[in-house]
């Protein structure tokens, strides 16, 4: 265990975290929590807990994570809870993987994605289910992350392919079009109300805490999210917003900051919009004398060229804001927040939930950075912030020039090292 950068033993957990992982499997559950309520460890050690206790096989129940690069980074807790790597799938994966065997050999296909047609195939497994009786409550469990981004049809697929279903959530995390709303989880898996809620073992300090509330808009929401913050002795660093006067300054003062953070031991992450991003901003940390390690999805199941990652050393790691959801860094840099990075997605509050859920991977410290006159309009809150005294706003004092055409509001300004024909690969749930 003492590789792993998140897990703690079970006598660690909050009573509050203990109830959860002991709560009998006699029905579904569904559980929410705020960013840092130790969701993830928590559901890790719930799956061992109802293995160990009811004798349960590794082929009867499923660990559901959002992505490959979670399975990652709770790799090291697996081992030690003794969880088979199998045993722990994302939900396309899993819908995939019914569809192969019990549809067709062939799975539909996105002409226009390049991609599995994940919707046609989760209604094909659902059809399945509904009409195979025999293949209904396989598992006898199934726990499952980051539940707010599954949509309806996930939990009843979910509900009649196992006994028991936990839940873990957290709606102020939906960042994903289609996700299912509390009330929506609750009806699919035929329960009154949630089964329980993290409070009292948040990871974010107060001051990363106080700067992601600027990006919940409902005032009651903002207000319970904050009533969790603990008010832990750790010294006090408020974040920052640089706005720096060429992408290229932008790059030089990420990388230095980096390494001052890597010589404070900080396990460091760099989270940007797209996956052409990563691994353009990883080449130009890499010119800058900055070793990154790209926690990027596989592009499919046979894609051959996707490398594992250890989170279980000091190297910085960079990742799309959907890839980072669940992770933990003590650092956290949120670069390139131009107008044309976030093309991709549809409406500024969705950019305003990414970038919650982008400063809430951080337990001490997070910078955001931009070039001057070009920040996207969902950092203009920022400046509010920084008048409570939540964000120091630092900008450099020459504004470079930046040579866009023509379609200025589709593009991002481009760096020295930073390539823009990668083409852009999304991101894959397989």
């Amino acid at each position: 265990m003492s590789g792993s950068t998140f897990l703690v033993p079970m006598g660690d957990l909050t009573p509050d975290q203990r109830r959860i992982v002991q709560l009998p499997p006699q029905g579904h559950r569904v559980v929410f929590g705020p960013p840092g309520s130790g969701k993830t460890l928590v559901l890790i050690h719930r799956a061992a807990h109802l293995a160990q206790s009811l004798g349960i096989g590794e082929d009867r129940f499923r660990v559901v994570v959002f992505t490959n690069v979670l399975k990652d980074y709770i790799r090291s807790g697996l081992e030690f809870l003794h969880i088979p790597p199998s045993s722990v799938v994302t939900f396309a994966a899993l819908c995939q993987g019914l569809y192969r065997t019990h549809v067709s050999r062939r799975v539909p296909w996105d002409d226009v994605a390049h991609a599995p047609d994940f919707a046609a195939i989760q209604t094909g497994v659902l059809t399945l289910l509904k009409r195979r009786r025999d293949l209904q409550q396989q598992l006898d469990f199934t726990v499952v992350d980051e539940g707010q981004d599954l949509g309806k049809e996930a939990f009843t697929i979910l509900s009649l392919l196992s006994k028991h279903v936990t839940v873990f959530a957290d709606p102020l995390q939906r960042i994903f079009a289609g996700g299912a709303g509390e009330d929506e989880i609750l009806q699919e898996l035929g329960l009154p109300r949630r089964s329980g809620n993290f409070l009292a073992a948040f990871r974010n300090s107060p001051d990363v805490a106080q700067l992601a509330s600027w990006y919940i808009s409902g005032a009651g929401e903002r207000a319970e999210y904050l009533r969790q913050v603990r008010n832990v002795l750790t010294p006090r660093e408020r974040p920052l917003l640089y706005e720096a006067a060429s992408p290229d300054e932008e790059l030089d003062r990420l990388a230095e900051s980096i390494q001052n953070r890597m010589a404070m031991r900080h396990r460091v992450g760099v989270i940007v919009p797209r996956s052409r991003t990563v691994f353009g901003v990883a080449k130009a940390l890499q010119q800058r004398g900055v070793e990154v390690e790209r926690a990027v999805p596989p592009k499919g199941p046979r894609d051959t060229t996707w490398l594992e990652i250890g989170f279980d050393n000091l190297v910085p790691k960079i990742a799309t804001y959907h890839s980072a959801k669940s992770l933990t860094f003590d650092t956290v840099y949120l670069p390139r927040l131009y107008r044309g990075a976030f093309a991709h997605v549809d409406s500024d509050d969705d950019v305003a939930r990414l970038l919650f859920v982008g400063i809430a991977r951080a337990t001490q410290w997070v910078c955001l950075s931009t070039v001057c006159g070009h920040a996207h309009p969902a950092l203009s809150v920022l400046h509010t912030a920084a008048e409570h005294g939540h964000i120091v706003i630092q900008s450099s004092r020459v504004q470079g020039r930046l040579d866009f055409d023509d379609e200025e509001h589709r593009r991002e300004p481009l760096a020295s090292g930073i390539e823009d024909g990668e083409e852009d690969e999304g991101y894959s749930l397989l």
